[in-house]
């Protein structure tokens, strides 16, 4: 079983990604890959943190699920092994990748209340205010296509209530 979280930036996706694989065995998080600078709220293991020549070199010996370059910088999900069922906190062009290839996949689209809020956790992580109005310009665009690649939607507004949400979700979806 592969569940994807798509949302924008500052939407709580990684803390919810977090918490489901806590209370769930059988649920494990996929490790992207990116040439992104590391942030400074990233957790070590966040990302395999690359070069864009040795991203390149995995994606073209096909070692990625999905992968998309957003905002200039490349991120890709490595292909899974079959470890149980994976949790992938990719953006909604990669979503649609693996829906492509897995059109069994749980897509989930995780909102901020609004984009004052929105913006506001932008900030507090580090971004700049352009990146953050970039990322809030971004999260309409996503918004639209999460709902034409027929995603779920959960409202972070309050974290214990967004996990509880999708781990029902995906209870449901398991055979």
């Amino acid at each position: 079983m592969l569940l994807v979280l798509s949302g924008p930036g500052g939407a709580g996706k990684g803390a919810i990604a977090e918490a489901l694989v806590a209370g769930d065995p059988d649920l494990n998080l996929s490790r992207s890959w990116t040439t992104r600078p590391r942030r400074v709220d990233d957790a070590p293991d966040a990302y395999v943190f690359v070069d864009r020549g040795t991203f390149i070199a995995k994606r073209e010996a096909g070692g990625f699920l999905e992968w998309n370059e957003f905002l200039g910088e490349l991120y890709g999900t490595p292909m899974p092994d079959d470890r149980g069922d994976l949790l992938l906190e990719i953006d909604v062009a990669g979503g649609r990748q693996v829906l492509e290839r897995r059109p069994d996949t749980l897509l989930v689209f995780v909102e901020a209340p609004d984009d004052e809020e929105l913006r506001r956790r932008l900030l507090g992580r580090g971004e700049t205010p352009e990146r953050a109005e970039a990322r809030i310009a971004e999260a309409a665009r996503e918004r639209a296509e999460a709902v034409s690649l027929g995603y779920d939607t959960v409202v972070n507004d309050d974290l214990d209530r967004a996990v509880a949400a999708i781990a029902g979700m995906l209870a449901e979806s398991r055979p």
